[in-house]
């Protein structure tokens, strides 16, 4: 069965740790403290919506953060039907990432039903 392991990274369907998908594993710097800059990048987004909801309260007033974190709740909870991932199209529309060329959409898993083996249409050949 294919799954994550927290402690090496994600497991392939024949219990082998799959390094193309989660690197290899260095132990290293699981266990050393992260750089400075590391932290900041990770919370880039957050604080970069932070700051212009505050300037948009600084110049509009209350009601357009409220708004805007009205509509980006409901857009994150949008979704497709059960057993279907969603791609949060209009969260990503609404952040203004929809024309942002990330590494997930290069190398992002090729068949939506992947992550559950019992759906393998999309691996099995005529």
């Amino acid at each position: 069965s294919s799954g994550i392991n927290a402690e090496y990274g994600e497991v392939g369907p024949f219990g082998v740790i799959d390094t193309m998908r989660s690197g290899l594993v260095n132990q290293r710097s699981e266990i050393t403290p992260k750089h400075p800059l590391e932290q900041s990048e990770f919370l880039y987004e957050l604080n970069q919506h932070r700051i212009k909801l505050g300037m948009a309260n600084s110049i509009s007033g209350m009601a357009v953060p409220l708004t805007i974190q009205t509509e980006r709740a409901s857009a994150a909870r949008i979704g497709r039907l059960p057993g279907m991932k969603s791609s949060y199209l209009h969260l990503e529309v609404f952040a203004g990432k929809d024309e942002d060329l990330t590494i997930e959409d290069v190398f992002d898993s090729p068949c939506p039903w992947e992550d559950s083996p019992k759906y393998s249409r999309c691996n099995v050949t005529a």
